[in-house]
């Protein structure tokens, strides 16, 4: 493959941003400098890039309201340090391998899963467009590295064999850690370019103790969409709809991914709908103005993978709206109308869904992956809007509870469907949390019924688990979390739900050391105390790192989390479950 330039480029929008908001506030409202907080919008350019020298320059600094003097013009200086700060580290980057790609087959194979996996669900880049600039030679470094990251994260079995790597998550830390080098060198120019690399790197899962996680590379690709102005998108003009198009993808995934993150980790969300006004994700802006010319490779487009974005746009904002309404810190009880009206709000959803997205509609393995993935956010948002009167039933609102059940019993059913056709290890990291969910609220019913019931609900909570596994052959999935959801149990229901047939994993170590083969979920063997009959909470057999644990003070028994009173101990602690909810 040739060596590849860093000359692939979005179009860009005419001017930067400051001007760019300036100028069409100031055609929109005379006394546009009186409505913006800024005080750039009282500098008014006509979007184009001045001329730095001779007569046109002094015209173009006329048009100015305060003429900016010659001598605070550096561009030129500054222009020449960069240049020379680039080529030093450039050849840093080429020295390290930072700039190095596999063969050209296993590229393929590696942006073959990237299309067909995780574009329809995140469709930030212009499909023709990179397939242009990947035949070409020219695909940004920094992208294509981030989108080798995602490949080797969600390829097949089969196709992961036919490369030259042994381990995936060996392959996936080479390609992450090349990628972060050319972005902590500040090597990429382009900022639609590294915003697009940065939500990529934002699916890096690492470990608690790790400061570059998901919160970390989605933070870094907000506050870049900031200062870009995609939070103010209708005050920007564009050179083509293609690029509008493309900046409003962009944004709506970021903001996708911002909702349900912030959600699963019960932290705020960095996008706050009152200060953004972009207009809701439409078809339109998702269909592909042109087919990629080597569809193998780089995919086609569906109905299904057109509407997918924009429905998953909509749940995240209900999604926002049901966090604000039922978890604030300083709300102490839900309020029963607004529950009512978040109610209706994901039936009207559902009622306009289109027929190509509803359950049992579709006929190919994308269509299934996709709209079961789209039904278990959608199930999810029940169970988040009911899980305190499932856990906590008061004033008679069991029936209401119930309701969190019925939506965690779809789910574990959709989990069954994507488990038979081999499809749930090319979920993106949101379907962790989301079958995570299932799970607790499986294992409580499980706890709270006899009979037959309980054993359909010890059936849906191994699904589940089986779900869990196999998002473990793709994403970094937590085991030290998973160790401690069993030991929130009772020693009877943990040992009726463990998977005895899976491998113990070892935690410590170099992280590129840990086999792939042996990244499942590990077989919990609580012991027993001689004296009393209850569960050891001793040392775990997954050999986490002590830091792990301090991070969030954790004692080595666990005994910050699971407590160690009889009555905890014989029962299921339901606030740990409530607890564990934020670390997967």
């Amino acid at each position: 493959m040739p060596e590849l330039q860093p000359v692939y480029n979005l179009p860009l929008p005419q001017s930067t941003v400051c001007n760019e908001l300036a100028v069409n506030a100031t055609r929109s409202y005379p006394d546009s400098n009186m409505r913006e907080s800024s005080p750039l919008t009282a500098v008014i350019d006509d979007g184009r890039r001045s001329p730095e020298k001779g007569y046109a320059s002094d015209i173009q600094r006329t048009r100015l309201h305060y003429p900016i003097p010659e001598r605070l013009d550096g561009s030129s200086i500054r222009d020449e340090a960069l240049r020379v700060h680039k080529l030093k580290m450039e050849a840093q980057l080429h020295a390290d391998g930072a700039f190095s790609f596999p063969p050209k087959e296993t590229c393929e194979l590696l942006l073959e899963a990237y299309f067909t996996w995780f574009h329809p669900c995140f469709p930030i880049l212009n499909r023709a467009a990179v397939h242009q600039a990947y035949v070409q030679g020219a695909l940004s470094p920094l992208l294509l590295q981030a989108m080798l990251f995602i490949g080797v994260s969600l390829c097949t079995d089969a196709a992961f064999a036919r490369t030259e790597y042994e381990m995936r998550y060996r392959a996936k830390f080479l390609f992450y850690s090349r990628a972060r080098a050319i972005y902590d060198a500040d090597w990429e120019t382009n900022k639609i370019l590294k915003l697009q690399s940065l939500f990529l790197l934002s699916f890096w899962r690492g470990g608690p103790s790790e400061e570059r996680d998901t919160r970390f590379w989605l933070g870094a690709a907000i506050s870049l969409a900031h200062k870009k102005g995609m939070h103010m998108m209708s005050k920007l003009s564009f050179q083509s709809a293609q690029e509008e198009k493309t900046w409003r993808r962009i944004w709506w995934a970021l903001y996708i991914r911002d909702q349900q993150s912030a959600a699963a980790l019960g932290l705020p969300p960095r996008i706050r709908d009152e200060d953004c006004d972009v207009a809701m994700l439409t078809p339109g802006d998702v269909q592909d103005d042109e087919a990629a010319g080597d569809e193998r490779v780089f995919g086609s487009q569906s109905t299904v993978h057109i509407h997918y974005p924009v429905e998953m746009a909509k749940l995240a904002r209900i999604l926002r709206a049901i966090v604000y309404a039922q978890y604030l810190p300083m709300q102490s009880n839900a309020d029963a109308s607004s529950r009512a009206t978040l109610h209706q709000q994901l039936e009207e959803w559902e009622s306009n869904l289109p027929n190509e997205l509803r359950l049992g509609n579709n006929s190919t393995p994308s269509a299934t992956f996709l709209v079961g993935l789209l039904h278990m956010t959608y199930n999810n948002l029940y169970i988040l809007l009911y899980r305190s009167l499932f856990l906590h039933p008061w004033d008679g609102k069991i029936d209401e509870g119930h309701i969190a059940l019925e939506a965690a019993t779809k789910s574990t059913r959709i989990i069954d469907d994507l488990l038979s056709q081999n499809l749930v290890q090319h979920g993106p990291t949101h379907l962790i949390t989301h079958a995570f969910s299932t799970l607790c609220i499986q294992t409580i019913h499980c706890r709270r019924t006899t009979g037959t019931t309980r054993k359909l609900a010890e059936h849906r909570a191994r699904l589940c688990l089986l779900g869990l596994q196999e998002l473990q052959k793709s994403w970094d999935l937590e085991n030290w979390v998973l160790d401690l959801f069993f030991r929130c149990l009772d020693d009877s229901t943990a040992r009726t739900l463990r998977l005895t047939d899976a491998p113990v994993v070892q935690m410590q170590g170099d992280p590129g050391e840990r086999s792939h083969a042996t990244e499942h979920i590990p077989e919990v063997d609580i012991p027993k105390t001689p004296a009393t009959g209850r569960d050891a909470l001793g040392p775990t057999e997954i050999t986490a790192a002590n830091e792990w644990y301090s991070l969030f003070n954790f004692t080595d028994d666990y005994t910050d989390v699971v407590g160690t009173s009889p009555s905890q101990a014989d029962s299921l602690n339901l606030q740990n479950l409530e607890f564990l909810y934020r670390f997967l």
